[in-house]
């Protein structure tokens, strides 16, 4: 299937370069990065019943809850993909 796809410059050049060092394509080290992402485990508070992901603080903003032991970091790629999750 094809697709368009805006990737910001910097990182098109990024890629493209790993792409020769790799002595492959660009359009195969893409799947290949996109195939990995999608096989690895979904974060740890997504494994929380839903209405205990998240509490509310003091001053009325959401906040992750995080399992016992939990060493997740959270990025703008796992908030990304918990809202999805979530439907938000």
């Amino acid at each position: 299937m094809k697709t368009t796809v805006d990737i910001p410059e910097a990182l098109y050049r990024q890629a493209k370069i790993r792409a020769a060092e790799e002595g492959t394509t660009l359009r195969a080290l893409l799947v290949n990065s996109l195939a990995e992402s999608l096989v690895r485990p979904v974060p740890t508070a997504a494994a929380l019943p839903r209405r205990e992901r998240f509490e509310v603080d003091e001053r009325g903003w959401p906040v992750l809850k995080r399992a016992p032991g939990d060493t997740t970091v959270i990025t703008d790629e796992l908030v990304k993909r918990l809202r999805e999750y979530e439907g938000v």
